[in-house]
């Protein structure tokens, strides 16, 4: 079976709500609803949460997600996130991993679900793409995950072979986004 890691980057230091990725999101902490969509997930092998907070780490691998430890200088708010996934490539490679895809998955989109990661890898695979990424409904890129191919993740050129799924979730950075999303997630009978 081939391997696909999802990796959600997780820093403690998020500015516009503190906390952000252990916020409470009907009780479980907001990084525990990215780990679950992951699990929840018919391809993806390893789930991964980098960072450089013990708390988050302690609640990702409560979650049921491996922690990659990421150095202080990739954990502030001036670091790309795919510097913090090339990072965790690097050190699962380094240990001998090898996967076919990489999963970038965002820590604060509660309301992703395995079928949409499905969604995406089925869209890549079918159609030879390279990578995949969420658009919410007005079609507008939300960050909520980006499928690519184990070895693209290191290429700094745009893609062109790309592909998108729309995955209508909130991408959380406010308390109004927690409560909207709480009620999003109340709507569609989620329970933590």
């Amino acid at each position: 079976m081939a391997r696909v890691a999802a990796i959600i980057p997780a820093r403690g230091g998020s500015q516009r709500l503190p906390r952000k990725n252990i916020e409470p999101v009907l009780g479980a902490p907001m990084v525990s609803w990215s780990v679950a969509a992951c699990r929840e997930s018919a391809y993806v092998t390893d789930v991964y949460v980098s960072t450089e907070d013990a708390e988050i780490a302690a609640v990702a691998t409560a979650s049921g997600a491996t922690v990659i430890e990421r150095p202080p200088e990739l954990a502030h708010h001036a670091v790309f996130k795919m510097d913090a996934i090339v990072h965790a490539l690097d050190t699962l490679e380094k240990r001998g991993e090898r996967f076919e895809l990489v999963i970038s998955v965002q820590a604060n989109s509660p309301e992703l679900r395995g079928a949409m990661l499905d969604e995406g890898i089925d869209k890549l695979r079918a159609h030879g793409l390279w990578e995949v990424f969420s658009v919410d409904a007005r079609l507008v890129q939300n960050g909520a995950f980006r499928i690519m191919r184990a070895e693209v993740v290191r290429q700094r050129a745009l893609s062109v072979h790309c592909g998108v799924v729309i995955a209508d979730v909130v991408d959380v950075h406010t308390a109004a986004d927690v409560t909207l999303v709480e009620g999003r997630l109340r709507a569609r009978g989620a329970r933590t």
